[in-house]
């Protein structure tokens, strides 16, 4: 449902369906207090708005993709901030929605990143995981396999529950909250293709025998010069952070997605595939609750100097990364007007 033609001509949904989808869409996209709907769970809203047949076709199949059964305790919120999102072009006064690609990929900017900071005298240090953070007098103790370093503040950036295990000294309301955040993981293949799949960027997938969520198309989006004349596709799986499919191996995830695939295109033969990669990643994004918003662990904690910045602290968007950006330059801000110790705390 790229156009309006397309949509008109959905055969899945009545025309009172189709009536009752749009009218929802519309509807959500007006609404400004995004808080009255987080204490109503999605499911409801949704049929309240567009009725159990169109919510049964088409939000169910979309919310499960993303969300798997964690969506039975979603909010309505949800599927405000997703509305949201693809309206904020139509908001600014644009005509269509307009998506940009970094050539190279974000690995080249934060290349660029670490160049500049390097620069400014930046020490960056990569692959020392950290054992512990613990408070002392007058700072901050990070402990490592090959020593302890300290600091004046620190910015914890690990999703709250591993941020839990790792900081000594919360409080015991900290970390119930801390511990509380639900995440949902991700398994996402990225396959480089001589010729691409389809003319379209996205591809939702609601059938259940196919082992990924969606068929993401780069080349529909981007010059396949950036690619060496190929096709890149992202073959996405949401689940959660325990799900088996996290210890299936490479080899097992290949054949079980490229097969699908040759099952979805009949003109895809998996043996033309000329790369094929998997990423796992556990906690990939916060299910967003009822009365979520009540329950976000604190941006400052209460140990002097020590602050936890993660995708749980968005609240009312999506995960994406304008509102990751936006997060970070807003939580940077503070700690930057905020003392890390108070002269009482020093002197102590």
């Amino acid at each position: 449902m790229s156009s309006s033609l397309e949509f008109l001509a959905f055969p899945p949904l009545g025309p009172v369906e189709k009536l009752r989808l749009g009218a929802t869409i519309f509807h959500a996209s007006r609404i400004e207090d995004w808080k009255e709907l987080e204490n109503e769970l999605v499911e409801d809203w949704l049929v309240r708005w567009s009725g159990r047949g169109t919510f049964d076709k088409i939000w169910k199949p979309l919310l499960r993709a993303k969300l798997g059964d964690a969506y039975r305790r979603t909010s309505a919120a949800f599927i405000w901030a997703t509305i949201a999102r693809l309206y904020a072009a139509r908001r600014s006064g644009m005509k269509r929605e307009l998506f940009g690609y970094l050539p190279g990929g974000y690995a080249r900017l934060l290349a660029a990143f670490a160049t500049r900071l390097t620069e400014a005298g930046v020490r960056i240090r990569t692959g020392r995981p950290a054992k512990r953070i613990s408070e002392e007098e007058g700072g901050l103790a990070i402990a490592f396999d090959d020593g302890v370093e300290r600091f004046d503040q620190v910015a914890c950036t690990m999703p709250p529950r591993v941020a839990s295990k790792l900081i000594a000294g919360l409080s015991p309301a900290e970390r119930t909250l801390f511990d509380g955040v639900e995440y949902q993981g991700i398994v996402c293949a990225s396959a480089l293709l001589p010729q691409p799949l389809t003319k379209f960027y996205v591809t939702n997938i609601t059938d259940d025998w196919v082992p990924f969520t969606g068929v993401i198309d780069m080349s529909a989006l981007v010059d396949r010069n950036q690619f060496g004349g190929n096709a890149l596709i992202y073959l996405p799986k949401y689940v959660a952070p325990d799900d088996p499919l996290f210890d299936r191996s490479d080899g097992e995830i290949r054949e079980s997605f490229l097969g699908a695939l040759e099952r979805m295109y009949p003109g895809f033969d998996r043996r033309s595939a000329l790369g094929f990669r998997v990423s796992r990643v556990r906690q990939v994004f916060p299910i967003p609750t009822t009365g979520y918003s009540s329950r976000v662990p604190p941006v400052k904690t209460s140990i002097p100097g020590l602050w936890t910045i993660n995708s749980s602290h968005i609240v009312n968007g999506t995960l994406n990364v304008n509102q990751t950006v936006d997060l970070a330059e807003r939580a940077a801000a503070q700690m930057i007007a905020s003392p890390a110790r108070t002269p009482k705390e020093v002197a102590a």
